[in-house]
């Protein structure tokens, strides 16, 4: 019996401890899959900044910019301003979440909030690639745009951009594009010149003839030689002689210094017989800030660079324009504001009293001009 009773009880712990380690495994195993599944509820649920974010999925966008008064985009703004610079900047790996959501709003916020380096970088060109929302890819160009000419491949995606189907979107990348930090990306004046040249639509055209001439590359100055000989489209002539005066003299930045644009300049403002429309009145007050708003440092060191401005040429060239009535009003008086900013005295103003024609507006803005 005790045998029995010892074989039967070691058989009976044998099977109770047997027994009791399923059931407890089983108990743990459960209890583990219950912490895994709240965890993972937690997990999904974004909190903080990433819900913040998440959150503007209820805002839309005005053009490519998230609508300003949206009460989410007032919440995340009020949480990014208490925060210090570089506390609110996205992970690579929680950037890349955000770019794959479903709304434009938190897709244009998340590459905003991306940080500079090359990673976060090749990660919005990669979604902005992907992008089907031409407002979202417009808003991703404005973000990495200008680092164009630090990042190769945000360099290609900009330049892949100004042959995008969206007007907007090829306007976004040509303002990318003419920005003085990205002068040096391989091709960028190239591609500028031939939106000037060939742009479909009219107004995106005309932006690029006079924002080109800011890159101060003579790449441009065959093209600007020809477009300007004639006045067939008066709109983009004038933007054309835009970009011939941003060649040589960009004011504020003062930072262009092309000879070749400053000679066609001077030839096209001489050019007789003068129109409404020939010499542009929009160049024509292009050095009214030297003596009165300019940095007059970086207009001391332009005048260093470029030696070859000759004031006195460019007033004589401008008198000719004052004195001829065949030319606009606005043209003349434009004139007028460029004398008195390269140093004109009140007798030299006095004169052209004398030879202006008899037109009140051209007189009263020369009657300023000497009462200063």
């Amino acid at each position: 019996m005790k045998r029995l009773l010892a074989a039967g009880g070691v058989l009976a712990t044998v099977f109770v401890s047997v027994a009791c380690t399923k059931v407890e495994d089983a108990s743990t195993t459960t209890r583990a899959g219950a912490r895994k599944v709240v965890e993972g509820s937690r997990a999904s649920r974004p909190s903080g900044l990433e819900k913040l974010i998440v959150d503007l999925e209820s805002c839309g966008l005005e053009g490519y910019q998230i609508t300003s008064t949206c009460p989410a985009m007032i919440a995340l703004s009020a949480e990014l301003s208490q925060r210090a610079p570089g506390r609110a900047e996205l992970s690579v790996a929680l950037g890349a979440k955000l770019l794959a959501e479903r709304a434009p709003a938190v897709r244009v916020q998340a590459a905003a909030m991306l940080g500079r380096d090359a990673s976060s970088r090749d990660v919005i060109v990669d979604a902005a690639r992907r992008e089907i929302d031409p407002r979202v890819r417009e808003a991703m160009i404005h973000t990495v745009g200008p680092d164009a000419a630090r990042y190769p491949r945000v360099a290609a995606f900009v330049l892949e951009s100004t042959q995008h189907a969206s007007v907007p979107v090829r306007a976004r990348a040509l303002a990318a594009l003419t920005l003085p930090a990205n002068r040096t990306v391989p091709g960028g004046a190239e591609r500028v010149l031939a939106m000037a040249e060939r742009e479909p639509d009219p107004r995106l055209r005309r932006e690029a003839c006079a924002s080109g001439g800011r890159l101060g590359n003579d790449v441009f100055l065959p093209f600007y030689e020809r477009v300007t000989e004639t006045v067939t489209d008066p709109e983009l002539h004038a933007a054309c002689m835009e970009g011939v005066v941003a060649m040589f003299h960009n004011a504020p930045a003062f930072d262009t210094s092309s000879e070749g644009a400053y000679r066609l300049f001077l030839r096209r403002i001489e050019a007789q017989p003068r129109t409404q429309q020939s010499p542009p009145w929009q160049v024509m007050s292009a050095f009214c800030y030297d003596s009165r708003e300019a940095d007059l440092e970086r207009l001391a060191a332009w005048r260093r660079q470029a030696t070859w401005f000759e004031p006195t040429a460019v007033k004589t060239a401008l008198t000719s324009v004052i004195a001829d009535p065949a030319a606009s009003w606005k043209a003349r008086a434009g004139a007028v504001e460029s004398m008195v900013g390269l140093g004109a005295t009140k007798a030299e103003l006095k004169a052209l009293e004398v030879r202006a024609p008899g037109d009140s507006r051209v007189l009263a803005t020369l009657d300023r001009a000497i009462a200063e």
